[in-house]
């Protein structure tokens, strides 16, 4: 995108860190109010406005608005609420155009609503335009005892789960995906019915990949149990391959020797995702020369702190290569037996969690095991809309949208050994594996960004914003974190520093540091 020609098109690219360009896939068309947008004027223009009432300061701001016959300019209820608590009449002289916050401002006849912004955010007085947004509440599946899933949806905290019927919206997962869950094997009940893909069985050599515990089972339900079938449970991904692998007996426990064959078989077999939640008291170097080929393939690993409730985490959780989960519980706190320490990513909850047993009916499970399982069917959501995602990329996304601070005392801003970068927040991760600018703006000199983005990121701060002036030239980070603007849903970036030859832009998550 030019400066002198600001367009959204082939010149701006859209992704995230590490070069992951992939415009297009898996967005969902936005749907807004098509007959309105929302204008916040600036503060400063309150000194600007000579009108003597409330009524005759909005005809002033419409007109200086210069718009076509037909636009209409009006204050949002909650305004209304406030003066009429103060008693006060829209043409009393004690009644003002409240600009503190946003107002609506009605499309004329002949605009649509992206004319209408692009227009209207040109104006000098003008904070910013955009669309009236529509969401809903989330996809919610009628699955009988997904009310009991408070990982999902938590009504004694709601702010706890992680947020999976918001993530729905926007994706329930691809059949291009295979997600291998390395563990006791897993029951063939209906609620996998029509995903699995051939697995092995390493603790007993041989194709049977049936459970024998029901460890395996638990966790691939919480991952992906077919949901919305009017049975028991619903997963976190809908829709991708499973492929059991057996690397765990039917005591629940098993060799590092099968679970580094484990790991080799599902990268030959086309895993994109392996879950692995389980560990050890021991490393190894077989094992993490698989876990390390794995992901040089393009493979997202997952697994678990370990359930110790001690300050080590164990092999290979230990590793700074894997995606590394600890638990949390109702009360978005750290679990006690969760172990914790610097080689921790994130948190999800794992107490109390109902899923399905091997023998086909409810159960409810405690431990680590059944945090991984959520965030490798994040890893899954994330690859159905970008199939390139890898695993670093994974990481990123996972914790830049997860909800920091959260927790008890020890839920430190920014990483801590208790909570990493804190707790799953499945719709945030999707959102920000979306991010893409959609509106742009070059008046007066000054270059406007702006993108969807999620409610943390006034506290994550998640993104950077590159340029170069020519192709062949490398991309500069633009390091003025105040250039960034953030309001509930939405990120503003400006350029302010009025060079006007011709940039290239494009917006980056920032690296962990």
């Amino acid at each position: 995108m030019r400066r002198d020609t600001p367009k959204v098109g082939s010149l701006l690219t859209f992704g995230f860190c590490l070069s992951l360009i992939i415009p297009g896939v898996g967005w969902a068309a936005p749907v807004v109010a098509p007959d309105h947008i929302l204008v916040k004027f600036k503060s400063s223009v309150a000194g600007r406005i000579n009108a003597a009432s409330l009524n005759d300061g909005m005809r002033e701001l419409l007109g200086a608005l210069a718009l076509p016959p037909g636009a209409a300019l009006d204050e949002p209820p909650l305004n209304r609420v406030l003066r009429e608590q103060r008693h006060l009449q829209p043409d009393a002289p004690q009644a003002r155009v409240n600009l503190e916050r946003f107002l609506y401002l009605g499309v004329p006849p002949g605009l649509s609503v992206d004319e209408c912004v692009q227009r209207v955010q040109r104006h000098p007085w003008v904070e910013f335009a955009e669309p009236d947004g529509v969401g809903t509440g989330g996809v919610i599946p009628n699955d009988p005892n997904f009310p009991n899933q408070w990982h999902h949806r938590n009504s004694a905290k709601p702010s706890a789960c992680i947020q999976t019927p918001l993530a729905w919206d926007i994706t329930r997962g691809s059949t291009n995906v295979t997600v291998a869950v390395l563990d006791t094997g897993l029951s063939s009940s209906a609620e996998f019915a029509g995903r699995l893909v051939p697995g092995y069985n390493f603790a007993y050599t041989n194709a049977n990949t049936e459970d024998d515990h029901g460890h395996g089972t638990a966790a691939t339900g919480i991952l992906a149990a077919n949901a919305n079938n009017s049975t028991l449970v619903g997963g976190v991904d809908w829709s991708c391959r499973l492929m059991p692998v057996k690397v765990l007996d039917t005591n629940n426990s098993g060799l590092y020797s099968w679970w580094a064959q484990g790991i080799d078989y599902a990268v030959s077999h086309g895993a994109k995702v392996i879950n692995l939640s389980a560990g050890g008291s021991t490393s190894s170097t077989a094992l993490t020369s698989a876990i390390t080929n794995a992901i040089a393939q393009g493979v997202i690993f997952v697994t678990i702190t370990h359930n110790d409730g001690t300050n080590v985490i164990r092999f290979p959780g230990n590793l700074t290569d894997c995606i590394t989960v600890g638990a949390t519980d109702e009360q978005d706190r750290r679990a006690g037996f969760s172990n914790y320490g610097p080689q921790i990513d994130l948190g999800a909850p794992g107490t109390n969690i109902c899923t399905v047993s091997h023998t086909g009916t409810l159960a409810y499970w405690w431990g680590t095991s059944l945090s991984a399982p959520q965030v490798a069917g994040v890893c899954a959501l994330l690859a159905s809309l970008r199939p390139e995602v890898s695993h670093e990329q994974a990481r990123l996304l996972l914790c830049a949208g997860a909800e920091d601070g959260v927790g008890d005392a020890s839920d430190t801003p920014g990483f801590d050994n208790y909570y990493g970068w804190g707790r799953l927040n499945a719709y945030n991760s999707l959102l920000l594996a979306q991010t893409r600018v959609d509106r742009t703006d070059c008046s007066n000199g000054v270059l406007r960004l702006s993108w969807p983005s999620p409610a943390n990121a006034s506290n994550k701060q998640p993104y950077q914003v590159q340029f170069k002036n020519e192709l062949t030239d490398t991309w500069t980070t633009v390091t003025d974190t105040t250039a960034f603007v953030y309001s509930t849903n939405r990120t503003f970036w400006s350029d302010t520093d009025g060079v006007a030859s011709n940039r290239f832009y494009r917006v980056r998550l920032r690296p962990l540091p």
